[in-house]
């Protein structure tokens, strides 16, 4: 009975720290013990600090000045990322916290511009996590989080963290709060099977395909594009091909499913009717294009779905023709050379 009482007793303990921990995160503390540590930066910090105008970035330039690896490595990064992410890696393994936080902090940011989500994610999550309290990144990465997430495909995450950085770090930068509510406007847009999901998998397969992972993962996407693009071009199919007029039917009622017809064929009056297929596939073209000529060519000798994918091609219609073509020669490596 006692162990289980004091079991009960260290539970909610550590329950009730982590709360205390989720809510009373203050920059001026963070900086108020960086100071401590480091008082000849006091002079630095002082005016943000009695004006209570801190910056997420006020403790770049102090941890500059106190470490010059640091800043030989953020300056390599601007000339070379996959340099300053091997620097970056080495000092963030540092018994200094705040050292550690800002340099896991660049270096989740240098992961992501190379498209290496999964990697950064566990940084971002250490930095919120363990070391929270030595950071005036706490807000931002949030927002990074539900990037990260957004680009794995992990649409409840990314949203959730999105809006919690929106609705608790409203004096967080106005870039990042504005690409915070775009993310969360176009994951809430996206329904599943649409010409967007089939585009967001296919981005998601040549990014994981570029970093030369072929896993599972990668792997059902790619089976997932398929299946969403069969679905499409099945649905194409029925509507460029109508059943034929009910003989029974009025020549009134002729003329009104003729001009439904006509408005089909055209672009614009596709709007005004509320079809989006016409509309919506040459984006989606636009958005796949140039980002899936870099990697695709060198699997050729791996399987991709191909044969489901060639059995597709005596299949769509003509709005779908570039879209699906594109992403066949792109998984094939039939380029013309």
């Amino acid at each position: 009975m006692k162990k289980i009482l004091v079991f009960l007793i260290v539970k909610f303990s550590i329950l009730g720290c982590l709360k205390a921990d989720d809510t009373d995160y203050s920059k001026n503390q963070v900086v108020e013990s960086f100071i401590e540590l480091y008082p000849n930066e006091k002079d630095a910090l002082s005016t943000a600090l009695q004006e209570n105008l801190i910056e997420s970035n006020a403790l770049t330039a102090p941890l500059r000045r106190i470490y010059p690896d640091f800043a030989k490595a953020l300056m390599s990064a601007a000339d070379d990322p996959s340099v300053g992410i091997d620097q970056l890696s080495k000092i963030s393994d540092t018994e200094d916290n705040f050292l550690e936080a800002e340099s896991l902090y660049y270096l989740s940011r240098l992961l992501i511009g190379e498209g290496r989500y999964e990697e950064s994610l566990p940084n971002l999550e250490k930095i919120r996590i363990k070391l929270k309290n030595n950071t005036l990144r706490y807000g931002e990465v949030l927002y990074y989080k539900g990037l990260c997430y957004s680009n794995m495909l992990q649409r409840t995450a990314a949203s959730d963290s999105l809006n919690d950085f929106v609705d608790n770090f409203p004096d967080e930068s106005p870039r990042l709060i504005g690409a915070a509510l775009d993310i969360i406007a176009s994951l809430e847009r996206i329904n599943r099977g649409s010409i967007d999901d089939v585009a967001t998998h296919m981005e998601f397969s040549r990014r994981k395909l570029d970093l030369e992972d072929v896993g599972e993962n990668t792997q059902v996407a790619q089976g997932r594009i398929v299946e969403m693009l069969d679905e499409l071009i099945k649905r194409a199919e029925e509507q460029e091909n109508p059943p034929p007029p009910n003989p029974n039917s009025s020549p009134s009622q002729g003329n009104s499913s003729g001009q439904a017809g006509n408005g089909q064929g055209n672009g614009q009056n596709n709007s005004q009717q509320g079809n989006p297929n016409a509309q919506t596939a040459p984006r989606v073209v636009r958005r796949v294009r140039g980002a899936a000529e870099s990697a695709w060519d060198d699997l050729r000798k791996r399987d991709r779905g191909a044969e489901a994918l060639g059995a597709l091609k005596s299949k769509y219609p003509a709005r779908y023709k570039i879209l699906v073509e594109q992403y066949y020669r792109s998984v094939q490596g039939a380029s013309e050379d």
